[in-house]
């Protein structure tokens, strides 16, 4: 790293209902780059374009924070609540410059997978969000990275985030599985080849998702 550039942040945010082998594969994926010097992991309160989290606020948080005990990423990972504190739906922009006034000598790149990246047009103040960060944007299993009809600048690599403080996006590659956290409730016989133990174990003592119809 250069003395101009910054300290990298990769921020990571969803529902996470529950977190699965997937959301784990990209975590592992953003931390194989050194230059990532952290990665937060924002479980959102109320999503915005999705319907309600069936597991409440308080036990998505306590299957992250076991997930993340359970690893050797030391500082470089860690689960931050803070949209879970805030009342109402979640923002991402919202929670973008509250990051940056807390930790103003980072810069941000969003991560995100390719469907929430081609449907990105549709979030709350998209505009003002593309001013604030870049964005990471992870294929899943065979799914093309479909870019949205936004004023967003493709670049190589993550050194190239330094060129400007917003407004570009990264290709990263593709996770192995096409897991799905819906799929995953409705499915429950997969859950010891598609959750991390640690989650797992908690959904088997808490009792989640065993009211869907199978």
């Amino acid at each position: 790293m250069s003395d101009s550039q910054r300290p990298l942040m990769a921020l990571f945010g969803g529902t996470f209902d529950p977190f699965h082998d997937g959301h784990a594969q990209l975590c592992d994926l953003v931390l194989s780059h050194q230059e990532v010097s952290q990665l937060r992991v924002i479980p959102c309160q109320i999503p915005a374009l999705k319907s309600a989290a069936q597991a409440s606020p308080e036990q998505r948080l306590a299957m992250l924070e076991r997930w993340v005990a359970s690893r050797t990423d030391g500082e470089r990972l860690q689960v931050d609540d803070r949209e879970l504190r805030r009342p109402g739906p979640s923002y991402t922009l919202d929670t973008i410059r509250d990051l940056h006034r807390e930790y103003p000598e980072y810069q941000t790149v969003f991560v995100l997978g390719a469907d929430a990246f081609a449907g990105m047009a549709q979030w709350q103040g998209i505009d003002e969000l593309i001013r604030e960060t870049h964005f990471w944007v992870f294929g899943r299993g065979s799914q093309p990275i479909d870019p949205p009809d936004l004023p967003l600048n493709r670049v190589q690599s993550l050194a190239d985030l330094d060129q400007q403080h917003s407004g570009l996006w990264i290709a990263g590659p593709s996770s192995e599985r096409d897991w799905a956290s819906r799929d995953l409730r409705d499915n429950t016989q997969q859950w010891q080849y598609a959750i991390p133990k640690p989650i797992q174990d908690y959904i088997q003592q808490q009792g989640l998702y065993l009211d869907v119809d199978e």
